[in-house]
């Protein structure tokens, strides 16, 4: 076993702590600027002399309808990422403990569509929505935020199914169960970790999307990614309205993920290994 220095560790500690300290400055500065008012924001939210805090920008916000932006998000995000979970994980169990015709081209195939980029697909796409009454409905967008997911569910999920022992696959079939019942009652429970850390992930994916958000959906639609926008303004930005919105739409997401941390870091490494 190689030992570490304590010189080591207290670099890796410092250097750390710097990284975290970078990192956190401007969610520092984001929040700092939505409490504060319009006028000492615009001076710099770092100047804390004489500061002011007020939470007229948040209540600002949600007057003009942001609200309704952020839960547009919950709704697309929260759809965006069940459906593909419903099917990628079937898909998964399939690709580890079936065999069939064209298997392994059909998961090259996967493999590939996720190297294409979501730019060079936007044109048919918005001709597809318009031809099939798609366009500016949410569950239209939910399809296709879905559909990007699936190649890389797949992909996650198979690598710690693959991980599971096989052993536990035989004995429920010793025992009587069908396929079905097999992924419902051992491979499921076993491999929640993994599928909790691709909801975490596939959820941000989707609340973070502005590309498809501005392309397929009017503005009374838009998510929060997007309805943010409304405060951006060419020559005068109201910069504490525009950070309050900023912080409101990291706020959900951010709470995502504290909740299942634990239950994301285990997904993650056993996919790794797998």
């Amino acid at each position: 076993m190689v030992k570490v220095s304590m010189k080591y560790k207290v670099t890796i500690n410092i250097v750390a702590w710097m990284i975290g300290i970078m990192l956190l400055i401007p969610l520092f500065g984001l929040i700092m600027a939505s409490i504060r008012p319009f006028s000492e924001v615009v001076s710099g939210w770092w100047i804390l002399k004489n500061a002011h805090f007020t939470l007229e920008n948040y209540i600002d916000v949600l007057n003009r309808g942001f609200a309704r932006n952020i839960l547009n998000s919950i709704i697309i995000a929260g759809f965006a990422t069940i459906l593909p979970l419903l099917v990628s994980g079937m898909a998964a169990y399939g690709f580890t403990s079936f065999s069939f015709p064209v298997k392994t081209m059909l998961f090259l195939t996967l493999v590939a569509i996720q190297v294409v980029p979501q730019q060079a697909v936007i044109i048919p796409l918005l001709k597809l929505f318009r031809d099939l009454g798609l366009y500016n409905h949410m569950y239209g967008i939910i399809l296709v935020h879905s559909a990007f997911a699936l190649p890389w569910t797949i992909f996650f999920l198979r690598n710690f199914f693959m991980s599971i022992p096989k052993d536990y696959e035989e004995a429920a079939k010793i025992d009587g169960l069908s396929s079905v019942g097999i992924y419902f009652r051992i491979i499921l429970p076993i491999a929640l970790p993994a599928i909790i850390s691709v909801a975490v992930v596939q959820f941000i994916f989707a609340w973070q999307d502005l590309f498809f958000a501005i392309t397929l959906l009017r503005p009374e639609n838009w998510p929060a990614s997007a309805g943010i926008t409304k405060f951006v303004s060419r020559y005068n930005p109201n910069w504490g309205q525009l950070t309050a919105a900023g912080v409101l739409t990291i706020l959900v997401p951010l709470l995502v993920y504290i909740a299942l941390q634990k239950y994301y870091m285990k997904g993650v490494s056993g996919g790794i290994k797998g």
